[in-house]
């Protein structure tokens, strides 16, 4: 079957092994598809084709739906989707709409995973329609999941909820049919990895347990499988005793011969909460030693590979050098054998670190330029989420490696530019810049521009300065940031009332700032911050360099993920005035939360369901007012995220947002901006942060998102925060505005009116939001507090305006001077031709000779 169950894999496209032999019959092929023998299938079936296609439609039909599973279970997608394509066409010939359903599934499964998805969504819904057409619930169930598994990719939770929750609907609905078991499994085990995804663990691991209670419908593998699943889950809530528990406790479910690959897994799991969480080193090496045993056993070189390394990284961290260097020599040897570049980089990473240990620092950058190089190769791959790539370390400690020996050498073009490769990998794919150099960097930076790399690394920190004519490096203290201070200075910044901001205030400002040559030169004026690790939450409009006073009374502060976004092409301005029949402002403002009861929004939503914003509409239509061009506002009913999803925004200078946000600080998947819902049914309707990465905002200037905290996100070691300024500027914005904490709703309100008003004036984006802060600070009133203006950062081109619109009374007020022009132009041209004597009367083709004559 065509099923996509998430946490499970695709239930029902890959079978059970093989004899040798080739099949003769239809069956045979069946038979050494169920026990796994794909290969051996896939020859069988093709060697069936030729006598299928001369006398059996339905026969050759369901091969050619065989081959398409087998296809999909070993990647090979287009094989797949064309042998999908051929049964279609088979099945709708013979009328056979059972099998022409099937067939669609499969061919959509095939689309899935080619990134095809609106292909592949296409396809489910005739899947979906033709199953229900023909009462054939087994389908009608298994397309559903398959929608659900479709929105999940996308990140579209809700509707992949909704999706699996009409499925269990139908499975209940489906009575005691022999499949009914089977697709609930699957379509609870669904349900549980978007609950998973989105951080919802309880509710995971609530439906995990409801599985594993029903063990006449798990095999041992399954109920094994689930039992990782909450061992991951448990490690994931900080609890590595459950997880070891639950661990142990999949391992007794595998004893025996016929499931050693399983076991082999399961001991990693088990080796690497003894070593990364237990630091129960010795204990751990044993592990690892059974799984190498293992391995060997059944000849899984790959595993063994693996268990090398997590043993050589044991053996490391409890001190044996030696016996670590044997086993990552051997893992090496063996990677590179297999030509698998992720162990090759992680055993390079090791060998590295041994050789830095034993102060041959030549050797140790030649290992850990070879590592970069391996994960630069795959670096499209690399996903840091898994338990195997946490334990051996990401990729960002592979580059702060290296890093600290350039920072020792005094290589200041090497170190920006390996920098800027461990930074924000992510987010630089999505936006597709070239590579920057310090170089071509400094190039693009405009006069009086002061430009802050920052790196903090383990045991070393430093910020790189550059202007347009000169570049250094000031190493900072060994421990940065001291996270206390950080602390301090947001507490007080964002709840305070008092001045007790500005002692954290300047002792940090001294640490970061105070060595920065650059600033003191007479021109500067903009100074452009690339933050790292937990530097990035930090206001630096609010430090104080040495002098007193907030850097900016001086400096207007932009923010980079990367120095790269200043290599990006700059903007047209070609058509820098813009006529006011143009869009120039589209808003989301006011949703409307109904108070639904029940559905997956309202199960995924927190307090923002509970809290209004009656003042955003307000700030809607006070933005609109200072903008000459045409605003289109989407309020309350109307704030549909269809609008942004349809590409509405695209082309528009500017996207406001003014609604609630949640920047989930565990779960990046589950942060989310709230929107009215299409149906009234459900309650709300979420954007979730991937979401806003693929939406199309080509030719929006400045995106603003005016609501909680939506400058925070999960930091990740060398990606930075998950923040929605990231997402609006890889969809396309050039430049956004977030917020690093709550502001109360109408000092929110009239700050964008003042800085909408200042961007409307024509200054830079950077300057006009300074300008803003500056009337605040110095206003005189309680809103001089950092607290209702300290959390707007812009993030992204700072230093240009915004496309300037021609008001209508300006546009007429130039059609009159036209106008008049012409009039004045055409009587002084007559006056001159009645005082003109002696000139004939031209005839009427001889006009324009008078005209030149009168002249």
């Amino acid at each position: 079957m065509p099923l996509c169950a998430i946490s499970l894999g695709l239930i029902s496209l890959l079978a059970g092994a093989a004899q040798g032999g080739a099949p003769l019959t239809l069956e045979d092929a069946r038979g050494l598809q169920q026990r796994g023998a794909l290969r051996e299938a896939q020859n069988a079936y093709e060697a069936l084709l030729p006598e299928l296609r001369s006398s059996d439609p339905a026969g050759l039909g369901a091969a050619l739906r065989a081959l398409s599973k087998i296809a999909s279970a070993q990647g090979q997608y287009e094989s797949a989707a064309a042998r999908a394509r051929e049964a279609i066409d088979v099945h709708r010939a013979s009328g056979d709409r059972a099998g022409e359903a099937h067939a669609i599934q499969l061919l959509a499964v095939a689309e899935l995973y080619q990134g095809h998805y609106a292909s592949a969504l296409g396809l489910l819904a005739k899947a979906l329609a033709l199953a229900r057409s023909i009462g054939d619930r087994e389908r009608e169930i298994e397309a559903l999941n398959n929608i659900g598994s479709v929105h999940f990719h996308q990140a579209r939770y809700l509707e992949a909820l909704r999706a699996y929750r009409e499925a269990l609907d139908s499975v209940g609905q489906a009575g005691a049919a022999p499949w009914s078991p089977r697709l609930r499994r699957i379509t609870i085990t669904n349900q549980a990895a978007v609950f998973q995804r989105v951080g919802h663990d309880d509710q995971a691991i609530q439906l995990y347990g409801e599985l594993r209670n029903s063990p006449e419908v798990l095999t041992p593998s399954e109920q094994a499988r689930l039992g990782s699943n909450l061992g991951d889950l448990y490690r994931r809530l900080g609890d590595p005793t459950k997880a070891l528990e639950t661990y142990r406790a999949a391992q007794k479910l595998l004893a025996g011969n016929e499931h050693k690959q399983a076991r082999i897994r399961v001991l990693t799991n088990i080796g690497i909460v003894q070593a990364l969480d237990l630091a129960n080193f010795p204990v751990a090496v044993a592990t690892f030693t059974d799984a190498l045993s293992l391995a060997e056993q059944t000849d899984n070189r790959r595993e063994a590979a693996l268990a090398r390394l997590y043993r050589g990284e044991s053996l490391y961290r409890q001190g044996d050098a030696a016996g670590a260097a044997k086993d990552f020599e051997a893992a090496l040897t063996l990677s590179r054998q297999l030509g698998t570049t992720d162990e090759q980089w992680k055993a390079l990473y090791g060998l590295g670190r041994l050789a830095r240990s034993a102060h041959r620092d030549g050797v140790a950058d030649a290992y850990f330029r070879d590592a970069i190089s391996g994960i630069e190769s795959v670096r499209a791959q690399l996903q840091l989420a898994s338990l195997k790539m946490d334990f051996l370390a990401d990729k960002r400690d592979v580059y702060d490696a290296l890093l600290e020996v350039l920072l020792e050498r005094e290589d200041l073009a090497g170190f920006f530019e390996v920098l800027e490769r461990a930074r924000a990998r992510t987010f630089q794919d999505r936006l597709a810049a070239a590579q920057p150099t310090l170089a071509a960097v400094q190039g693009r930076l405009p006069a009086g521009a002061v430009l802050l790399e920052y790196w903090v690394g383990p045991r070393r920190s430093a910020v790189l300065w550059a202007t347009r004519e000169a570049a250094g490096i000031v190493s900072l203290a060994a421990v940065v940031p001291d996270l206390a201070e950080i602390s301090s200075l947001l507490n007080e910044a964002s709840a305070g009332t008092t001045d007790g901001w500005k002692g954290p205030a300047a002792t940090i400002g001294a640490r970061l700032l105070g060595g920065v040559p650059a600033l003191g030169r007479p021109n500067a004026s903009h100074l452009i911050v690339v933050p790292d690790g937990a530097l990035g939450e930090i206001p630096f409009e609010l430090l104080d360099p040495g002098t007193g006073s907030p850097i900016i009374e001086r400096f207007d502060v932009s923010y980079l993920p990367s120095a790269a976004v200043l290599l990006r092409e700059s903007s047209d301005r070609a058509r820098f005035w813009a006529p006011p029949w143009k869009r120039q402002l589209i808003t989301f403002a006011a949703p409307r939360i109904q108070p639904a009861s029940h559905g997956p929004a309202m199960e995924l939503g927190g307090a923002e369901l509970s809290n209004p914003l009656p003042a955003s509409a307000e700030e809607a239509r006070a933005i609109a007012r200072t903008c000459p061009g045409r605003a289109q506002l989407f309020l309350g009913s109307a704030n549909l995220k269809k609008h942004l999803l349809d590409g509405d925004a695209a082309g528009v200078p500017l996207l406001h947002l003014a609604t609630h946000a949640v920047a989930d600080m565990a779960s990046p998947e589950r942060s989310r901006i709230l929107f009215s819902p299409e149906r009234q049914q459900d309650g709300v309707d979420y954007l979730f942060l991937k979401e806003v990465y693929d939406l199309d905002l080509r030719g929006v200037d400045l995106g603003t998102l005016s609501a909680c905290d939506t400058e925070r996100g999960k930091l990740v070691r060398g990606e930075g925060p998950y923040a929605f300024s990231r997402a609006l500027l890889s969809a396309g914005a050039r430049a956004a505005v977030t917020t690093l904490w709550r502001v109360a709703d109408e000092p929110a309100r009239d700050f964008m009116a003042q800085l909408y008003f200042e961007l409307n004036r024509g200054k830079p984006k950077a300057e006009a939001l300074r300008v803003a802060k500056l009337r605040f600070l110095n206003s005189g009133t309680e809103l001089r507090h950092p607290r209702y203006w300290a959390a707007f950062i812009l993030t992204g081109d700072g230093f240009s305006p915004i496309p300037q619109v021609l008001s209508w009374s300006t546009l007429l007020g130039l059609a009159g001077v036209l106008i008049l022009g012409v009039v004045a132009v055409t009587a002084v041209r007559k006056g001159a031709a009645s005082r003109t004597p002696g000139l004939p009367t031209s005839p009427p083709g001889d006009r324009r000779l008078l005209a030149k004559r009168s002249r």
